[in-house]
């Protein structure tokens, strides 16, 4: 059973916006977990329980920093001086927790004949996801939350995470797939009525992905990789433009989007003035 805090904290957050129904519901099952697993709950826990129930060798890094995001955002409400009630934290003690180094990832766009391929054998209504998806950066939540009426020739309109908009031009791919479409969801429920969720999206576009066009490994990720790649390079290298292409709120998150070619890495290097003989 969650404690009436924590649920009260996550309310607030969803109140705020700031957070997507995805991070909203992970944080809620971490706090939740935490607050059954230590031995005087969570409220009470001081650092070196956390640092004990958090910090373990079976979490990787990435594990680690959610668990320290969602426990230090908690403490900081609670402890907040702004909350009408009174808290029930003697104090904070999440300053105490170490940071956590999270490896950076590496961009992991699909080829230009993976692509090629996908967009030639895909069928409906999934290469109409693909093409959003390596088109115009879509992740699949933003792919289940599209109507056909957010699309023009020009521009799309797409409700990205926290319910944060941006518009983001329309390729000609791309209009050319959906302008026939009728009105209502872009990506249906499978039995064709009402809206499908992100979960569908994601999880019946990786099976179309890899066991009927048989691209191993491929997800709707590696496509948003692709567009970003691409985006950044025709952009000239500017990452402020790729960071709003991409919908990212830190430049930080859009550079794991952004892989430079090896021909670019190779003409680069041959090209460095080296003050030799």
């Amino acid at each position: 059973m969650t404690d009436p805090i924590i649920t009260q904290y996550i309310q607030d957050l969803r109140a705020n916006g700031r957070h997507s129904v995805n991070t909203l519901t992970t944080y809620a099952d971490l706090l939740t977990r935490l607050d059954r697993d230590l031995p005087y709950g969570l409220c009470d826990a001081n650092a070196d329980e956390l640092r004990d129930a958090i910090y373990t060798d079976d979490r990787k890094p990435s594990t680690r920093a959610l668990y320290r995001a969602a426990v230090t955002g908690f403490f900081r409400w609670g402890c907040s001086e702004e909350r009408p009630e009174p808290s029930r934290f003697e104090w904070d003690p999440t300053p105490y927790l170490p940071r956590v180094d999270v490896p950076r990832r590496a961009s992991r766009p699909i080829t230009h004949d993976q692509l090629r391929d996908i967009l030639r054998r895909g069928r409906d209504p999934f290469r109409v996801w693909y093409l959003l998806a390596a088109g115009e950066g879509l992740r699949c939540i933003e792919i289940s939350r599209l109507d056909r009426e957010d699309i023009t020739c020009e521009d799309t309109v797409i409700r990205g995470k926290g319910g944060r908009e941006r518009i983001v031009p329309t390729p000609g791919a791309v209009w050319a797939a959906v302008v026939d479409l009728p009105p209502g969801p872009i990506a249906r429920h499978p039995d064709g009525t009402g809206r499908a969720d992100r979960r569908q999206v994601r999880e019946r576009a990786n099976n179309h992905l890899q066991r009927t066009l048989r691209h191993r490994g491929v997800t709707m990720h590696r496509l948003r990789h692709w567009y970003g790649t691409y985006v950044h390079q025709a952009a000239g290298g500017d990452l402020r433009v790729t960071q709003e292409l991409l919908g990212h709120a830190s430049p930080t998150t859009t550079q794991v989007y952004v892989d430079t070619s090896g021909a670019r890495k190779r003409a680069a290097v041959d090209n460095l003035p080296l003050p030799v003989d």
